[in-house]
């Protein structure tokens, strides 16, 4: 799957991503435990650091922020993430890890300001000053 993306998002975009957990069998599996990080491919930063999932079942809806889809190079077109899950999963072997991996291409914007959560400031209000 080497630069193969699932989709493409534009810059400061959120959006749910479905991970599901499977076993040596390809078949759904509810692990007992779960861990996911976000990496930008090109440049190796760290986007979010080894996380826990929120809740654990065979199939979980992922929420990635807008936060998190910022812009990491200002001069590239796009920009590729990957998102890395681990898991542990009971078997007849016992405890059992695994991993998954997820592609998604981030596409830079003209325009789109490179504030993490940009506010409105009071002199920047729409109603008139007196």
């Amino acid at each position: 799957m080497a630069n193969e993306c699932l989709f493409e998002v534009s810059e400061r975009t959120a959006f749910p991503l479905a991970v599901s957990f499977i076993d040596e069998d390809s078949l759904p599996v509810t692990p007992t435990s779960a861990t996911y990080r976000i990496d930008d491919e090109a440049s190796k930063t760290a986007i979010l650091a080894e996380t826990n999932f929120p809740m654990l079942s065979t199939m979980v809806d992922l929420w990635i922020t807008s936060d998190q889809n910022f812009i990491v190079k200002p001069r590239s077109k796009f920009e590729i993430r990957t998102v890395t899950v681990q898991y542990v999963y009971e078997s007849e072997n016992g405890p059992t890890p695994a991993t998954a991996q997820y592609k998604y291409k981030v596409v830079n914007l003209y325009g789109v300001v490179d504030v993490p959560s940009a506010s409105m400031s009071p002199s920047s209000s729409a109603s008139p000053s007196v």
